[in-house]
């Protein structure tokens, strides 16, 4: 087997990461497994399944022209133009951070979560590669352009041609010939999408199966908590957290995004219980009668998964993405934008008393878990050895 990197360049969430562990365990490989990793609190996760973990180059983020207009990012392409598409000089600085790491520790294999720019570096090397994630973060190379998906977030502030062009200067840069179509960025061997078909806008362009987006989990029995997760900025929002401070109901929550600040502040409410660490599934689905959460693509699927009905805080397009397609199947309510904590306490006690929402979700279960029990490390293990040996 050659040496593989695992590779992440950008997002908060720590699904990128178990992700790429799922990768390592299926390669059952650690010395020839390195992981470059954009974020390093959860790096802890993959000791024992790499061999080398280290710091990665980050993509950054800039949408200060979309906040001066007052409007929402609109597709996939606006939103690699804000985090540095458009700039050939960091395009050349960020690919080759990358191609330097291929190179000095003789990688021969790249897989990517959102690591678009690892993936041009093996291009240009000339190394195979395999980008991972879900549907809506994962397009296909073919399009042309990157369409919108929510009809009232639809304007767009930048010309995708900026963005081939600047890409076709950055590859060329690296002897390597340019690209015709933006999307064209996520050309690789293969694409592996974690997802649930419903979830994913390009379902109609996929030619390869998808692998589950969670494992098994056991279905939800008759707990009686709420259980949130907040990954980024969700409780920033002062109130929210008066809700969450004022419900009076169970609950339960892991908070890597709040502030020490925060978490202390809710852990002193003797209604709610802050964990340190991730919690396993299973004591989610056996303790939970409700999640909270941003509609984070992993979250929402665990919950499909064990029949949990859902309320969310979308923090951006993907999240708002996610939601909606949850509410349109039935088992996700929306707390109300820029309301007070007394009206955010309101839709919370809603959902949590809302039978008919958790008959859906219970009903929906039985249609994922299905999709979901399967070995993915042999799926993973089986597409990956195709790249390796050329099939």
């Amino acid at each position: 087997m050659p040496r593989v990197l695992l590779a992440w360049e950008g997002g908060a969430g720590r699904g990128h990461l178990t992700t790429l562990k799922r990768v390592a365990d299926a390669l059952c490989a650690p010395a020839m497994i390195d992981a470059a990793l954009c974020r390093m609190e959860h790096a802890r996760e993959l000791e024992g399944a790499c061999g080398a973990v280290f710091q990665a180059a980050r993509l950054g983020y800039d949408a200060s022209a979309r906040k001066a207009l007052g409007v929402v990012t609109s597709t996939w392409g606006e939103f690699l133009a804000e985090i540095g598409f458009r700039d050939p000089a960091f395009l050349v600085r960020q690919i080759g951070w990358w191609r330097e790491v291929i190179v000095q520790r003789r990688v021969g294999l790249v897989v990517a979560d959102f690591a678009p720019c690892a993936t041009l570096a093996a291009r240009t090397l000339g190394v195979a590669s395999v980008a991972m994630g879900n549907g809506y973060a994962l397009p296909p190379a073919e399009l042309e352009r990157f369409p919108p998906f929510i009809a009232e977030h639809a304007t767009r502030i930048h010309d995708e041609r900026d963005i081939v062009a600047a890409v076709g200067e950055a590859l060329a840069h690296f002897g390597a010939p340019p690209i015709a179509h933006a999307p064209e960025i996520y050309g690789c061997d293969d694409q592996l999408v974690r997802s649930l078909p419903f979830l994913d806008p390009y379902r109609a362009q996929r030619t390869r199966d998808y692998l589950p987006p969670v494992d098994s989990i056991a279905p939800a029995e008759r707990g009686d908590e709420i259980f949130g997760y907040f990954s980024s900025g969700e409780l920033d929002d002062p109130a929210l957290v008066e809700a969450l401070l004022a419900l009076a109901l169970p609950v339960r929550m892991y908070a890597p995004g709040a502030t020490d600040d925060t978490r202390a502040r809710l852990a002193a409410a003797s209604h709610i219980v802050v964990e340190a660490a991730p919690v396993p599934p299973d004591l989610i689905a056996r303790r939970s009668r409700l999640m909270i959460h941003a509609a984070q693509h992993g979250t929402l699927c665990l919950g499909l998964a064990a029949g949990l009905p859902h309320i969310a805080t979308p923090q951006h397009l993907e999240q708002e993405y996610h939601a909606r397609k949850g509410q349109e199947a039935g088992v996700l309510a929306r707390l109300p934008r820029a309301a007070d904590a007394s009206a955010l306490r309101a839709s919370i006690r809603a959902a949590y008393e809302d039978d008919a929402m958790r008959a859906r979700a219970r009903a929906l279960a039985q249609e994922v878990r299905p999709l979901v029990s399967v070995d993915s490390r042999a799926i993973i293990r089986a597409r990956l050895d195709g790249v390796m040996t050329g099939r």
